[in-house]
């Protein structure tokens, strides 16, 4: 108690503090006890603006020159109140990812959901259990999988279930939600994709009924805020969602699903915190203490180093649920192809045959493309002019279904005029993007019906589950898309899957590409061919020797992953060792190189091996120019001390200076 028996908390606000703001109960709270102030809803005094934060914890007391300084709270709200636990998490993934705990408050409850904090919503139905459909049956492999995910559960250890594509995995999924809720504890299932949450709805919700309960990012604020309030009115439930779904209110977790737990899509890249989910999913899964089930057909290296090193334990299931082959994969060499001038604008006439069998046979085809747009960029015929973007100072890519050229990196968009400014030359696109190759099959072959999907059309949740629902009843033939199309879709007719112009995913600047492009054309080839219906892959590279394409042909058993890991343990990449990715941005030039300077003086005070300041590829965006730093820092006793005195710096430098400084910490860039 502090001066006449005043008492004090503090409260985290959804702002970059770099502590939480201690404040008086005050009337507010006169007659609540101690014990049970912590998690409530509070809005707090600050500077001219007020607040809406949580409590954090109750102070014994504060220094009595500050205890006419501190303000009263203003009033309590009426949100569920967020528990211990969570606060814990906040506070050690804030710490991990070197940013503030009110970040990722922020990213928790956003601000117009806490502007609903007073709005009563409607009431809800209770919650049921499911209804016709049962428990899918297991395949005797499956049970085995099973029986070997307990084991390691009962060993306090997370499961990593290596699936082939095509093998059940999310039968396997199902049993185990399905345990846990039946033992009174909810199930968090993240998945890495809005698309992949819907499909997997219907199957879900046909085993657990109004026990689901949805969630992602796309979700208006009362929609999130009735989840909220029905999660705290009781359950157990199963939670579908994606990586955002990680911070809900949660009562009685039971177990966390990392589906797909290889796709880099679990990675948030801004704003802070740069969580990776199936990272952050193991550090909640130690304070809620409840177990933790990966699963991919191709996992990522960060996991399969945990294997190793005895942290998670590998349940592999190599049998197809349904007996059928793998599909057969078929590599274009498209130097070949131009050198016999054997091709039709995008595709090689062999791949466009096996498209022309597949559709009247009476099976679905999926074509993959890297790149979105009709074309990556347009350039005039005359004097080579390309145009750029104003801000960013990279190449526009033209979309023509609204005849814009788009900045894919700051949104920018202008009107397409194919007269160049430079010499009134004529612009023409050039290269090919998915809509591109959309509009080649349609004129091919006029009775074909193509669709496209990619985050053009995804940008509309109604146009995005209108093409997948199409396409997953039998009314479209063929479906154009981004990576977007090979993530874990299954679609019941799909029996052929091309990737054009594969060699755009080796040719990455990162330590990554190999890897992640394997996945990927892993992940597509599973794609085909499902259940007992043979499926084919046709692949049109010009580097048909590449690593990867070698490493797919051999199937996924000839995956290359000691190799593979060795070269990262050899040049010192993860996940032998932890990186650090430090940007600085800044329209102005001399702060810009005065910021670099006083950061090589911080890493240099704490004895970080870095490479920087570094220019990256896209090194203007939104009129900023950027420079970078890589960090290295060895996985080891120390490295959680040697974050701390980095944040530590870094943040007083930005204190320091007399203009708004951005400077960017990403802990595992992926």
């Amino acid at each position: 108690m502090g001066k006449k028996g005043r008492r004090y908390v503090d409260v985290i606000l959804p702002l970059k503090l770099q502590q939480e703001l201690t404040y008086e109960v005050g009337e507010a709270l006169a007659d609540t006890p101690d014990a049970s102030l912590a998690g409530l809803w509070v809005e707090v005094p600050l500077g001219r603006h007020s607040y809406k934060g949580i409590i954090s914890r109750v102070r014994d007391a504060v220094p009595d020159l500050e205890q006419e300084r501190i303000k009263p709270l203003i009033r309590t709200l009426a949100l569920p109140a967020v528990s211990e636990a969570d606060i814990t998490f906040w506070r050690n993934l804030a710490a991990y990812y070197m940013c503030s705990v009110g970040e990722v408050f922020k990213a928790a409850y956003s601000a117009a959901l806490v502007k609903l904090a007073d709005v009563k919503s409607r009431p809800r139905k209770a919650s049921r259990p499911g209804v016709t459909e049962p428990l899918p049956e297991l395949s005797p492999a499956q049970k085995e999988a099973l029986s070997k995910i307990d084991a390691a559960f009962a060993a306090s250890r997370p499961a990593l279930l290596c699936g082939v594509t095509g093998s059940g995995k999310t039968e396997i999924y199902l049993h185990e939600a399905s345990r846990m809720v039946d033992s009174g504890r909810s199930v968090l299932y993240l998945v890495p994709e809005i698309a992949i949450s819907r499909q997997l709805q219907q199957r879900t919700e046909a085993v657990f009924g109004d026990r689901l309960l949805v969630f992602h990012s796309r979700q208006t604020a009362p929609q999130k805020k009735a989840l909220i309030e029905q999660m705290a009115a009781g359950g157990p439930h199963i939670i579908l969602g994606t990586r955002s779904a990680l911070f809900l209110p949660f009562h009685r977790l039971g177990l966390i699903i990392v589906d797909e737990e290889h796709d880099a899509s679990y990675k948030q890249q801004d704003p802070a915190p740069r969580y990776h989910a199936r990272d952050a999913a193991l550090l909640l899964a130690a304070f809620r203490r409840c177990k933790v089930l990966m699963g991919s057909a191709t996992p990522s290296y960060e996991s399969l180093y945990n294997v190793a090193a005895g942290k998670f334990i590998r349940v592999d299931l190599l049998e197809k649920y349904h007996d059928g082959p793998e599909p057969e994969v078929t590599v274009i060499d498209m130097r070949e192809v131009r050198r016999l001038h054997d091709a039709t604008g995008s595709f090689s006439r062999k791949l466009l045959r096996a498209i022309r069998e597949t559709v009247d046979g009476g099976g679905q085809v999926m074509i993959f493309r890297s790149r979105r747009a009709y074309a990556p960029f347009v350039q005039c015929t005359e004097c080579g002019y390309v145009p750029k973007c104003p801000s960013c100072q990279v190449s526009l890519s033209y979309h023509k279904y609204n005849n814009t050229l788009q900045c894919h990196l700051c949104g920018t968009r202008i009107t397409f005029a194919d007269e160049c400014p430079e010499c009134h030359g004529k612009i023409i696109p050039l290269g090919s993007g998915t809509e591109k190759i959309e509009e080649e099959l349609k004129e091919y072959c006029p009775q074909w019906r193509v669709e496209r999907f990619d985050a053009d059309i995804a940008e509309s949740p109604v146009r995005e589950k209108e093409v997948l629902g199409r396409f997953a009843s039998g009314q479209t033939d063929i479906l154009v898309g981004t990576q977007m199309l090979t993530k874990g879709f299954d679609f019941e007719r799909l029996r052929l899957v091309a990737a054009l112009q594969a060699d755009s995913l080796f040719a990455v600047q990162d330590f990554r590409a190999d890897e992640r492009a394997l996945q990927l054309l892993s992940q597509f080839r599973g794609r085909a061919g499902r259940r007992d219906h043979p499926g084919r892959m046709y692949i049109q590279t010009s580097q048909p020797d590449h690593p990867v394409i070698r490493q797919l042909l051999a199937g996924e058993s000839g995956f290359r992953q000691a190799e593979d890991l060795d070269q990262r343990r050899l040049y010192g990449f993860p996940p032998f060792v932890r990186m650090i990715l430090i940007t600085v941005r800044d329209s102005t030039e001399g702060r810009l190189w005065r910021m670099c300077r006083d950061i090589e003086g911080v890493l240099g005070r704490i004895g970080v091996s870095y490479n920087g300041p570094l220019q990256p590829m896209a090194d203007r965006i939104e009129g900023k120019m950027i420079r970078q730093f890589w960090l290295k820092m060895p996985r080891n006793g120390r490295l959680a001390a040697a974050k701390a005195a980095l944040k530590e710096g870094i943040d007083s430098l930005t204190e320091s200076y007399p203009f708004k400084a951005e400077i960017i910490i990403d802990v595992d860039p992926y």
